[in-house]
């Protein structure tokens, strides 16, 4: 369900305060995030080049793989997709519970604390101060920091949902809700078992526990709330099944808090841990059929609209993606799977394929329909848009298909014992230069996006009473682009 309603003059006064309200800081965190995209979208080429030429830059230091690469996620989770996901949450419950947010410069302060601790996190990680945790490579004492700002942000979405106007409660508001309270229990819960003196092995599961959970906890949630506004707001119909997408959301809430211990299948772990966590991850497959199958039955017969639509073609593509990544996580959670794969590049792979494939390609599209209502300007090129689209779709394939099947080549040759471990490496050389072109795909694709949104942050849009189309006369709505009629809905 969305807020796609009957339509009065006075519902366009009160959309248009709400966005004035939460312009400035959601334009903040969009462009903060647009920003911190390009620096991993560089973290993560020069990454991939060092990884295929090892003696590359041998005498610097700060060039080293092990320095680029966690430099790149740090940047690509906290940089880019936190504070993505937090411009999208302000908007989404400022629109959903028609409540004007009173408490702008205060979240923007909090912003710029974030962007600071980010911003200190990348630099020790780069000069050699990380701990080789994924996704919690920084130094121990910066997590308060995260927390703290975090906090200073998302603090107001509670009081704004508590005295919502209406009395239904939308499934997007559900996932945000969920994905604001969520994070700070995952991610203070991990950080305290890592930082406080947890024994090193239940400390490795505590970090495996809280990637995965940061992904089903946070990524998921806010993506999946952007799709159930978007493609009912544009397909022009309410979401096909209520029930059905209230069982995607339970199912997620319940069972994916028992993930993260299947990355160690075969480890130093009771066996009922990792397959008590594999298990869940299979089931989570239940909460993918269930939000794809609502979705593809809401935009049924007008299907047509995402050739036009840009934030359509994005939360699709990024929806797709979801289904994609589902399978492959539950297909891994199997222990003649991933007893293989779980020291390769598969695991890569998979870790991208959440933060950029389905999480960033549905932010993206959330960005491309939320930024001209609250900017009061158009997008400048559907030609650059189309381009945007294309480049990321191409880079992300190419870089997850590469990585998972240069991890099943990979998995294979250490699995064989009569190998040595340098022919698991060679073999998967070949694979680790589609990542450069994939990585070089996707910063092409994101210089296009960061020109625009620039541009969109300074006022310099087109001015215009329709909408920016991928293809089609500017000033046209999707729907009499694709040659529907809205009475068809």
């Amino acid at each position: 369900m969305s807020d796609n309603s009957q339509v009065t003059a006075e519902d366009v006064q009160e959309r248009a305060g709400i966005d004035r309200s939460v312009r400035f800081p959601v334009m903040f965190f969009f462009t903060s995030a647009a920003v911190w995209l390009f620096v991993a979208t560089l973290f993560g080429f020069l990454s991939a080049l060092k990884l295929a030429v090892p003696a590359l830059w041998a005498d610097c230091q700060f060039l080293g793989y092990g320095r680029l690469f966690p430099a790149h996620m740090t940047a690509l989770v906290y940089g880019w997709a936190m504070q993505a996901g937090i411009g999208v949450m302000l908007w989404l419950v400022a629109r959903l519970t028609r409540v004007e947010m009173t408490k702008a410069k205060a979240v923007i302060v909090a912003g710029h604390v974030w962007n600071f601790a980010v911003g200190l996190a990348v630099f020790a990680i780069w000069i050699g101060k990380g701990r080789s945790i994924p996704w919690l490579d920084f130094p121990g004492w910066m997590w308060m920091l995260f927390a703290l700002s975090y906090l200073m942000m998302v603090v107001w979405v509670i009081p704004m949902f508590r005295v919502r106007r209406t009395g239904d409660v939308y499934i997007s508001e559900y996932y945000v809700i969920g994905a604001a309270v969520w994070f700070p229990w995952i991610f203070i819960t991990a950080n305290v078992l890592i930082n406080r003196g947890a024994a090193p092995v239940m400390a490795a599961g505590a970090a495996g526990w809280f990637v995965t959970n940061l992904i089903y906890f946070w990524f998921a949630p806010i993506a999946l709330a952007v799709a159930y506004y978007i493609v009912p707001k544009i397909a022009g119909r309410p979401i096909f099944s209520y029930p059905l997408a209230k069982l995607g959301f339970w199912t997620l809430a319940i069972l994916a808090g028992w993930t993260g211990f299947q990355r160690f299948m075969g480890g130093p772990f009771p066996a009922w841990m990792p397959a008590l966590s594999g298990a869940a991850t299979l089931f989570i497959l239940i909460a993918v059929v269930a939000t794809c199958t609502n979705l593809l039955m809401t935009l049924k017969g007008r299907q047509k609209l995402w050739e036009y639509s840009p934030s359509l073609r994005f939360t699709m593509f990024g929806m797709l993606m979801f289904a994609i990544y589902g399978v492959l996580a539950g297909m891994s959670s199997f222990f003649s799977v991933g007893k293989v794969l779980q020291f390769s590049h598969f695991l890569v792979g998979l870790d991208t394929l959440a933060v950029y494939g389905f999480f960033s390609m549905t932010i993206f599209g959330a960005m491309y329909f939320i930024v001209p209502r609250v900017t009061g300007c158009e997008w400048v090129s559907g030609g650059m848009i189309r381009w945007h689209f294309w480049f990321s779709a191409y880079g992300i394939l190419t870089l997850v298909g590469v990585m998972l099947v240069g991890g099943l080549a990979q998995g294979g040759n250490m699995a064989d014992l009569d190998q040595r471990f340098a022919v698991s490496v060679g073999n998967s050389q070949g694979y680790v230069i589609g990542r450069i072109c994939a990585w070089f795909l996707i910063g092409i694709s994101n210089l296009w996006f960061v020109y625009q949104m620039g541009l969109m942050f300074l006022g310099k849009g087109r001015k215009s009473e329709g909408p920016t189309l991928i293809h089609g006369e500017p000033g046209k709505s999707a729907e009499a682009a694709a040659g529907l009629n809205p009475e068809n809905a």
